[in-house]
């Protein structure tokens, strides 16, 4: 199992917790979570992590700063008096939903790349998670652009019979962007 997957989850709980500090928005936090698990579980790929708990720890943090800064920078509008408040209280329930499900398919699908085989997981991550094209990934790996199709298509298959057998088929959560988080969209959508 990948050392960044057991750090995050046997310290998902606290590095929520760390990002509150942050981000004062529960859902806000438990998105940078989720992108933090991600570029760290990508950046494993590319080298080996020696303290995968402190890494992980320290992408939340720079995504948090980020963040932050990206609040800081833009506009806003005060809002009237919103007369809808039955409302926010059920969509409240359907987002806590929401994230249950994200948080269970970020597990499976980061257990699905981890059985890949190693060639397989580092082409997959470097064009799902990274967004590389076929000819950068070839340049990078040193293979052909053919043998990264055949990897990206071999990592597509594999990973969706896996998140199915685990009860996150891969037409679950499939809302648009302004639907749903943006790393549980990713997580989402990276095997379709």
């Amino acid at each position: 199992m990948s050392s960044i997957l057991e750090a995050y989850l046997a310290n998902e709980l606290a590095l929520k917790r760390f990002l509150r500090r942050f981000i004062k928005s529960r859902e806000g936090a438990d998105d940078l979570a989720q992108e933090a698990f991600l570029r760290a579980f990508a950046a494993e790929t590319q080298h080996s992590i020696v303290s995968p708990k402190a890494f992980l720890f320290k992408v939340a943090r720079n995504l948090a700063l980020n963040e932050l800064a990206r609040l800081a920078s833009a506009t806003t509008e005060p809002l009237g008096d919103f007369e809808g408040q039955e409302v926010l209280e059920d969509s409240s329930q359907v987002a806590a939903d929401d994230a249950v499900d994200d948080r269970k398919r970020i597990r499976v699908l980061a257990r699905a790349i981890a059985a890949l085989p190693p060639q397989c997981a580092k082409v997959f991550i470097l064009r799902k998670m990274q967004g590389l094209s076929q000819k950068e990934i070839a340049a990078r790996l040193n293979i052909s652009v053919r043998t990264v199709e055949n990897h990206v298509a071999l990592g597509l298959v594999r990973c969706k019979a896996y998140m199915r057998e685990h009860g996150c088929a891969s037409d679950q959560g499939t809302g648009s962007v302004s639907e749903r988080a943006p790393a549980a969209f990713v997580t989402a959508r990276m095997v379709e």
